[in-house]
């Protein structure tokens, strides 16, 4: 059990350190986190045993390289992928010296463009130039 900030309290939450994913018993609550021979290490975040935004602007997901780096990042919503808002894709992915590498946004779980018209896949080259979008509706891509 940990405490963290909450605003202007503190709220108590159970925190998991564990070696295989299989551990996380089924209905858990709280923060997992796991670290892999290669360094890297991941937090994830449930509620009743389903990934979970645990606060707004917060991903259920977060992989970081083995410096502390964020790798990527994904948001969910009762065990859902889903943008957070209008501004955020549900997944992005960093090159290792932080530049956006890619992002997809999702609404139910399913690729689809962003609210204000954002391909459902973008990508970049390291210098930071769009290097292609895929659309979709749905989960179905189209052109």
């Amino acid at each position: 059990m940990e405490l963290l900030p909450n605003s202007m309290s503190f709220r108590v939450i159970a925190t998991l350190d564990v070696d295989d994913d299989g551990e996380i018993p089924p209905e858990f609550t709280g923060r997992v986190r796991r670290t892999f021979p290669s360094e890297q290490k991941y937090v994830a975040w449930y509620t009743a045993g389903h990934l979970d935004d645990p606060t707004k602007g917060y991903p259920a997901y977060r992989v970081h390289r083995a410096d502390g780096q964020v790798k990527y990042e994904m948001h969910y919503t009762a065990g859902v992928l889903q943008d957070p808002d209008a501004r955020t894709p549900a997944v992005r992915g960093y090159y290792a010296g932080g530049g956006i590498h890619y992002e997809e946004r999702y609404r139910g779980g399913r690729r689809h463009d962003g609210q204000r018209g954002e391909a459902a896949v973008r990508k970049w080259r390291a210098d930071g130039t769009l290097r292609h979008e895929l659309h979709y509706q749905d989960g179905q891509r189209v052109t």
